[in-house]
């Protein structure tokens, strides 16, 4: 079949690899930009365009990451009123959410984004459960689950030397939250929620945001079945509102706490890789490695590669997961709840739960070159085999056939519509 993908980054080499044929379509904003700031303009900008060269190539479905291929077309006889591209094209937009709906969209303003979410040809694979979970929870139709994976590339499947290590222990990432800067002034109100979860989890780790807000707690009414999209929406809006402190917290407590603690704990013999810790913290890093090859080079260069996802997820694994064990590097990375899904932890892999067991272990595996270069042989072949991005797409094409009378694709005009009017640029 042939397939349309939005930029191009790893969902390119991910058709390749599975051999379908593929045309490219340009993101709408310039490949320099964040993606997710595409706001209305620059997405109804590129709308014909796309819309041309999906009916050119005989596409029969839209692939992109966070998003990106949400655009708009006007109606050639009424200007005023603008259409989602993907449902003008009779084709499925599959989307890979590997970040926070609220986060991906923006630049574009929430009664919008939740309009065109309502897009029954539009399937949304989520990388964290919670979050795909809460999405479903509030009437977003074609919510999945669908974990991140490591790009098809070659990679060097050599086994480690014990003495070729440049790096004793090192972690590749930016400090990514400011939301506990001098400069904020948050209300105390909005504080409540993010301690209230952290609270529990500390006592019930499986229990999610959601559970707490609605569940336990009842801050709020909940979405029920039936009620209109509007109050749906609104509720969502303040839910996510009150989200943003506690994935401020997971920052610290899946991240920068592990950092601070290891830069001071062991000096130089920690290699820190990434932007703001300097700043937010006064440690000592490196710049971010200049190119892919360097990238997934540098895994195989340290003993231990730590791994530390940061405040947008729950449950979920990052990339990094997936890429430091393709690379055929050693993987010491914090207990998230999904990482039992994708790999055996102790011959895999291997986590930490708190800073002594960090410590721990990373004395260990530094007095046992063997073990480590052992699980990093054995986290490489389950990645090389279960966890690329073209087993994602694999598995996310098999969703989409199997949830819908889509691809083939469905006749025109027996999907719903959402064409809607300019208040979208409101």
């Amino acid at each position: 079949m042939s397939i349309a993908v939005i930029g191009d980054g790893w969902w390119r080499s991910a058709c390749d690899a599975a051999g379908e044929d593929v045309t490219t379509l340009p993101l709408a904003v310039e490949p320099s930009a964040n993606p997710y700031s595409a706001d209305a303009k620059a997405r109804t900008a590129v709308g014909v365009e796309w819309l041309e060269a999906v009916r050119s190539a005989g596409a029969s479905a839209v692939i992109d990451n966070g998003g990106a291929g949400l655009a708009f077309v006007r109606d050639t006889d009424d200007p005023s009123t603008i259409a989602l591209f993907h449902e003008r094209a009779d084709v499925p937009l599959i989307s890979h959410c590997v970040d926070p709906i609220v986060t991906i969209f923006q630049s574009l303003v929430w009664p919008a984004v939740w309009q065109c979410l309502q897009s029954d040809t539009w399937f949304k694979f989520v990388w964290d459960k919670p979050q795909a979970m809460e999405l479903d929870a509030f009437g977003v139709p074609r919510v999945h689950h669908m974990p991140m994976a490591a790009p098809d590339r070659d990679y060097d499947t050599t086994p480690l030397s014990p003495d070729g290590a440049e790096h004793a222990v090192s972690f590749v990432g930016g400090q990514n939250t400011t939301y506990f800067g001098s400069q904020n002034n948050v209300s105390a109100a909005t504080l409540l929620a993010g301690t209230f979860a952290q609270a529990v989890r500390s006592d019930m780790p499986d229990v999610c945001f959601y559970d707490v807000f609605f569940d336990l707690y009842r801050l709020m009414d909940p979405p029920m079945p039936g009620e209109p999209v509007e109050t749906r929406m609104k509720k969502a809006l303040e839910y996510f509102n009150h989200k943003l402190f506690y994935n401020a917290t997971l920052c610290i407590k899946q991240r920068d706490r592990f950092v601070v603690f290891l830069k001071r704990k062991l000096g130089e013999t920690f290699a820190l890789f990434g932007n703001r810790w300097d700043s937010a913290y006064g440690l000592s890093c490196h710049p971010q490695l200049p190119t892919a090859d360097a990238y997934f080079n540098h895994f195989r260069k340290a003993a231990i590669n730590l791994n530390f996802v940061n405040g947008n997820a729950d449950s979920g694994l990052n990339m990094r997961h997936f890429e430091i064990t393709a690379a055929g590097g050693f993987l010491l990375c914090y207990h998230q709840p999904e990482i039992n899904d994708m790999f055996e932890v102790g011959r895999e892999c291997d986590t930490f739960h708190n800073e002594q067991e960090l410590l721990e272990k990373i004395r260990y595996y530094l007095e046992h070159p063997d073990k480590r270069i052992e699980i990093a042989l054995a986290g490489q072949r389950r990645t090389l085999s279960d966890h690329l991005y073209s087993h994602r797409l694999r598995s996310m094409l098999d969703t989409v056939r199997s949830s819908s009378q889509i691809l083939p694709v469905t006749p025109a005009g027996s999907a719903p519509s959402t064409s809607q009017q300019d208040p979208i640029y409101a």
